[in-house]
Parts: structure tokens; C-alpha cells; sequence
């Protein structure tokens, strides 16, 4: 199981974020988010377009893939 890191910009565009970046709010309007325990076969493209229909908890940059795969 991996995990994944994704930012997603004010005007809602979502990708890839660096591995080592920081959760939550950055200094502009993005947020970034940590997806965990994503399976080996799954891509990040899966990831995102999952994420996009996707509406996290106030607060919360901790995500599992479970709750994005329903």
C-alpha cells in the first residue's frame, strides 16, 4: 500500500503534490491531502479523478482510499 499526496487549487484543480509536502493549507488557496493505503495497481490519475468527486471533512488531509473507492 502506498500513499499519495495531492493538492487541490481555489479554483479546484486537483494533482500530483510533492511527496514531501506539508498537509493542509498552503500559502496560497491550495490544500494538500495524503491519500493512504492506495493499492499498487491503482494510478494517480485514479486517485485524482476519484478525489474529484470527492468532498473531505473540514480540516481532515488525511484520506483513505477506501473512503474515495466507494
Amino acid at each position: 500500500m502506498a500513499s499519495i499526496m495531492i493538492k487541490k487549487a481555489g479554483e479546484g484543480l486537483v494533482s500530483q503534490a510533492h511527496r514531501n509536502a506539508d498537509l493542509g493549507p498552503t500559502s496560497g488557496s491550495s490544500v494538500v491531502y495524503e491519500i493512504q493505503n492506495v493499492p499498487g495497481d491503482v494510478t494517480v490519475d485514479d486517485v485524482i479523478a476519484a478525489f474529484k468527486t470527492f468532498k473531505p471533512a473540514d480540516k481532515v488531509y488525511e484520506i483513505d482510499w477506501s473512503a474515495l473507492a466507494k
